[in-house]
């Protein structure tokens, strides 16, 4: 309870709610109003308290109620994020699903178009039905079903490396021969497997339909590589055609030429002109070095041809050819032939002979050519007499000449071998140990085993012996 503390206005010393001095006060007794008082001050406290909290709690339901609707809207947008992450994501997947299926669909048609990958299934299930069989047969038991994974995943690899090689333009040669061999291979343990389980004439045609099954999907293959080769090289069918004969007539200069394209990234007829050039010493449309010298030599020939005399002789020819003009005759298959009367002597005492010469002429025409007739002559001359001691091994006698001209090339030597010790003497050097064998034989121009005897010689006229090498 509250009381209050002022105290009321006084005058003379006499407050004024008291009456005044000798009057009765006649209303409420003062302590009964000061309560009234008292308790109207308590009761507008109790409400103002009251009201003050009820607004409190107003306020805190209203704090409690936007608390409430706050972390519902958070809930809410929190939910509604979580979804819209959700569905990006799933988004994101899905586009990432179809980018990741097309990049598989595009690397695989690289390699086959997808409308003959059921003949590449079909074909691999065949081809590893017999592969199986047949490593059964042998007793490899469990490991049988990896005799198929081998050789078919082989193959696949070695195709798909060449199909890259290809793409990339790098050399895929070996490794396309490579991929033919492996399903070869297969294919041979394929039909194997079927032989194995029936061996009857209905079982060989069998096997063989099965090794054909198995290879259909590496025919397929070449001919998809082969297409895809010819698109990416950007040739016309001519151009195919063009190289194609020159790989057949040319296969060397064709194989320089691709290795030459492959590692200078030329165009390859560029590089075909140029290892033409480098065999042939001329551009394609130029003669070749061997063409001239053909021509040479046929022009040469025709001109030996045109001056022979009819004569024969082992050492060429005394006067270099002369041109000599020749009657030009008509073409024909046969040769001409001079008729002979019947009342002609059996010698003929024509200078030339009765038939001509036909030889090639320069307007590519067979041209006449007569023979002059000469007398016979020895080829050889007379042998000259040849001593009795004369053998097929020593045709001048043995002894005859031999034996002194070895004993002068033997003095010779030593005088050369003297010379070079008598230097060595001068220049104040070591006998024991110069000149060496090597440096006598270098200057002899001999074996060092030759040079080391002349040498033992010359120095023992100086009184010196070296000891023998062991």
């Amino acid at each position: 309870m509250t009381t209050s503390t002022e105290t009321p206005p006084t005058h003379n010393g006499h407050a004024a709610s008291e009456p005044p001095f000798g009057m009765v006060h006649t209303g409420p007794s003062p302590r009964r109003e000061e309560k009234r008082r008292d308790h109207r001050a308590e009761r507008a406290e109790r409400r103002e308290d009251q009201r003050q909290d009820r607004e409190e709690r107003r306020r805190d339901r209203e704090h409690r109620l936007r608390l409430k609707a706050d972390e519902h809207n958070a809930k809410v947008a929190r939910k509604i994020q979580e979804r819209e992450a959700r569905e990006k994501a799933r988004g994101r997947r899905r586009r990432e699903r179809r980018a990741a299926w097309q990049a598989a669909q595009v690397k695989v048609a690289h390699h086959m178009p997808l409308w003959g990958l059921p003949v590449v299934a079909v074909s691999m299930t065949l081809g590893a039905t017999g592969q199986a069989s047949a490593a059964a047969a042998l007793g490899m038991g469990v490991g049988a079903v990896g005799v198929p994974v081998l050789t078919e995943g082989m193959t696949l690899t070695l195709a798909g490396l060449t199909g890259q090689a290809i793409e990339q333009k790098r050399p895929h040669r070996w490794l396309l021969r490579a991929t033919v061999i492996t399903a070869v291979i297969a294919g041979a343990i394929n039909a194997a497997g079927h032989l194995i389980e029936d061996h009857s004439a209905a079982g060989a045609y069998r096997a063989g339909a099965y090794a054909l099954a198995s290879l259909a999907a590496v025919a397929l293959w070449l001919v998809v590589m082969r297409s895809k080769r010819a698109a990416l090289s950007k040739q016309t069918a001519e151009d195919a055609d063009r190289w194609r004969r020159l790989g057949r007539r040319h296969p060397v200069l064709v194989r320089r030429a691709r290795r030459l394209a492959d590692n200078t990234t030329v165009s390859m007829d560029a590089a075909y002109e140029t290892v033409w050039t480098r065999a042939h010493g001329a551009a394609p449309d130029e003669p070749s070095v061997r063409e001239i010298r053909a021509a040479r030599r046929a022009e040469y020939r025709r001109a030996e041809a045109e001056s022979w005399d009819g004569r024969r002789r082992w050492f060429g020819r005394d006067t270099p050819p002369s041109a000599v003009a020749p009657s030009t005759l008509e073409p024909g298959p046969d040769a001409v032939v001079e008729t002979v009367s019947d009342d002609a002597p059996e010698v003929i005492p024509a200078p030339f002979l009765p038939v001509a010469l036909m030889i090639p002429g320069p307007d590519a025409q067979w041209v006449a050519h007569r023979v002059p007739v000469h007398p016979l002559t020895a080829s050889h001359p007379p042998a000259e007499a040849v001593p009795e001691e004369a053998t097929p091994r020593f045709p001048q006698g043995k002894g005859a000449v031999s034996d002194p001209v070895r004993e002068q090339v033997a003095d010779d030597r030593l005088e050369t071998v003297r010379a070079l010790v008598a230097e060595v003497l001068d220049a104040g050097g070591d006998l024991m140990k110069e000149p060496s064998a090597r440096q006598t034989a270098k200057r002899l121009g001999c074996r060092p085993g030759t040079a080391r005897a002349f040498l033992a010689k010359a120095l023992a006229e100086h009184g010196i012996t070296r000891p023998k090498r062991r």
